[in-house]
């Protein structure tokens, strides 16, 4: 397994290029036993041109979705190698046509020929895929077209509306919530250890039964956030498992929920509020020392992710 590998969906923009080099490096060599020297980032060019007779580059940058300066690179790399040629337009002198040359006149039953059997092979291997790889970049560009990813980004982690964020006390409805928001924040930065999954899976037993208590951020209909205030001593609380939504970060749901977690310590009893981190959450760590968090050294702790725990005492507030 390799970095993108283990990224997965972070890294589909350099997973594709990995795919696209995996093919490649073979074709050219399928390419090099027909005694053709030639790259498949040129194929669409040379195809197109070799259907339809000539073309310019505005036309061929418009056709290929490419731009005009990156045509005209490649149009200038497969002039040297000799398949094309550039010729002033008959209609236009300001216009250049690009046309086979009479070596890629020459090539083009080969080539054809080549691209036929390509055609067989990669039909074969897309049909014989649980998830047809061409089905899944058309159904993917589909989306794209219909709506940009930059659009959808913005509307994801950026969105409209002045919304106001109100907070729950634990309610057996959000508990799938509880556990949700915190395994996806936990798995984007770390692994999910064995004590995650007992407060997770069983909040009423390892939180709420010791005198505890879970808070839920809401804005609308949608639960954007949580955390946890554990007891663990006479008037001692630790503040744990706090989540925010990806979708509504940005909205300062850690501030609300900071907020309401303190003004929750104290109406349960507590003096001290302590916590675990990790360095690594850049983020978090700022908001907390904002509240007035200070950092003490911890005799242990039951998560191996944890590298700095900070404490407040509340009645210094």
């Amino acid at each position: 397994m390799s970095l993108i590998d283990d990224l997965e969906e972070l890294a589909v923009g350099a997973r594709l290029k990995r795919l696209y080099e995996y093919f490649a490096k073979d074709v050219v060599l399928i390419y090099k036993d027909e005694e053709l020297n030639f790259e498949p980032k040129y194929f669409t060019l040379y195809y197109l041109i070799s259907k339809q007779g000539e073309a310019a580059v505005t036309e061929i940058a418009e056709e290929l979705g490419c731009t005009h300066p990156g045509v005209i690179h490649l149009a200038k790399e497969l002039e040297e190698l000799g398949f094309i040629e550039s010729v002033k337009s008959a209609t236009d002198s300001r216009k250049r046509i690009l046309r086979l040359s009479e070596k890629g006149k020459a090539s083009l039953p080969k080539f054809e020929r080549v691209w036929a059997k390509i055609l067989a092979l990669n039909k074969s291997l897309f049909n014989s895929q649980q998830n047809n790889l061409l089905s899944a970049i058309m159904e993917t560009e589909a989306q794209l077209n219909e709506k940009p990813y930059y659009q959808r980004f913005q509307e994801m982690f950026n969105p409209q509306g002045n919304n106001p964020v109100r907070v729950t006390t634990y309610d057996p409805q959000y508990a799938r919530h509880f556990k949700n928001l915190n395994i996806e924040w936990i798995n984007t930065y770390f692994t999910v250890e064995e004590h995650d999954l007992e407060q997770l899976n069983h909040p009423e037993d390892h939180i709420l039964a010791d005198g505890g208590e879970i808070l839920f951020a809401h804005i609308d209909d949608d639960v954007v956030g949580t955390c946890a205030v554990i007891k663990t001593g006479p008037a001692e609380y630790e503040l744990a498992k706090m989540a925010v939504s990806p979708k509504y970060q940005g909205r300062k749901i850690g501030n609300t929920l900071m907020d309401a977690a303190i003004a929750k310590t104290k109406e349960l009893g507590g003096t001290r509020i302590w916590l675990g981190s990790n360095t690594k959450l850049t983020p978090a760590i700022t908001l907390y020392k904002k509240y007035g968090f200070k950092e003490f050294q911890a005799a242990a702790s039951p998560y191996t992710r944890a590298n700095i725990h900070m404490e407040m005492d509340l009645y210094e507030i």
